[in-house]
């Protein structure tokens, strides 16, 4: 049966492109951590929650189980998981908070292979911090942080991502200022924060003080990932990840330099500056961009901020009437 085993869950997040498929390699690899590939189905039930409605009641748990069973699919990235549906039915009527049956395909993976802790990889969680503490109190996030040069330089050349250096760059800025709120909101032991950079530069200095904030042994398995990223990391995957099946190296630190344009480092820089510093990032020294670069950055990011209180908006009204506060908590 997936449930819960009353032990902490793990969350990594992050900018996209900073390294959270790593890391969660490495947690993998520990006897005791299993991180699953990543999914798409939290966002969109947490959306729906209406629809299933207060789930101490066993009707509303089968509509839930229900849909579950009927998005296993590329929609939902969970049959990536490859585990069995029917364990995950009978997991989400046991449960009884939202947080509980959202957790049970993670719990489900982990039992799959063994282990005794689960969590999710999924780097906008870093944007959604309040929300997946309501769910999950005692959670344990950990927020790995790159350099924003190499992290667009490298989103430029996803085929999923559409979205313009400036969006990107905001995007960035926003999630250092989301993980500086979580930084300074929660304790010691909730919330740890992690450079790529220093990860690939000391890996095992670095995973012992994540297994020190996780309050698990380190184990040198950590740092074999490649071994296992054959099968944890989905075939389709390997165009964007394939440097998981290979030795680190830091080759990927500093890129930017060679694929970025003086006008491009120039607005990344203006615009996230003043976080880079802070997070102890040396900033070039180019120009500040024209003031029609400026304007145009200034533009886009009051877009991204009027789409983001439009959505925080209609979150506030859905939460008004889902009134069942402890049936989101997982426990």
């Amino acid at each position: 049966m997936c449930q819960s085993n009353k032990i902490r869950p793990i969350f990594i997040a992050g900018s996209e492109r900073s390294g959270t498929t790593l890391l969660r390699l490495m947690l993998h690899a520990h006897p005791r951590i299993a991180i699953p590939p990543q999914t798409k189905y939290l966002r969109k039930l947490y959306k729906r929650r209406l629809l299933f409605g207060n789930l101490q009641k066993e009707k509303n748990r089968e509509k839930l189980a229900e849909w579950f069973f009927d998005h296993f699919d590329k929609s939902t990235k969970l049959n990536d998981l490859e585990i069995d549906q029917d364990s995950v039915r009978k997991g989400i009527l046991e449960s009884k908070s939202l947080g509980a049956a959202l957790a049970v395909p993670w719990i489900c993976y982990a039992q799959e292979h063994g282990k005794e802790r689960w969590g999710d990889k999924r780097p906008f969680y870093i944007h959604h911090m309040e929300k997946l503490r309501q769910l999950y109190p005692d959670a344990q996030i950990i927020h790995l942080i790159r350099d924003p040069r190499d992290v667009i330089a490298s989103l430029k050349k996803m085929p999923w991502w559409n979205n313009s250096l400036n969006y990107s760059a905001f995007n960035w800025k926003l999630a250092i200022r989301h993980g500086i709120n979580a930084r300074m909101n929660t304790k010691l032991d909730e919330y740890l924060e992690l450079r790529y950079e220093d990860l690939l530069a000391e890996p095992e200095r670095e995973l012992q003080r994540v297994c020190q904030f996780l309050s698990e042994t380190y184990d040198p398995a950590m740092l074999q990932f490649q071994g296992i990223a054959q099968r944890a990391v989905p075939d389709y995957k390997m165009g964007w990840h394939s440097a998981t099946r290979e030795p680190l190296n830091a080759s990927s630190v500093g890129r930017w330099e060679k694929d970025f344009s003086t006008e491009e480092i120039s607005i990344v820089e203006w615009a996230t500056g003043e976080e880079m510093v802070q997070l102890g990032y040396t900033l070039s020294k180019v120009q500040e961009p024209d003031f029609q670069a400026r304007n145009s950055y200034e533009k886009e990011a009051r877009t991204f901020k009027t789409r983001q209180r439009r959505l925080e908006m209609t979150d506030s009204i859905f939460s008004f009437f889902y009134r069942w506060e402890t049936d989101y908590r997982m426990g």
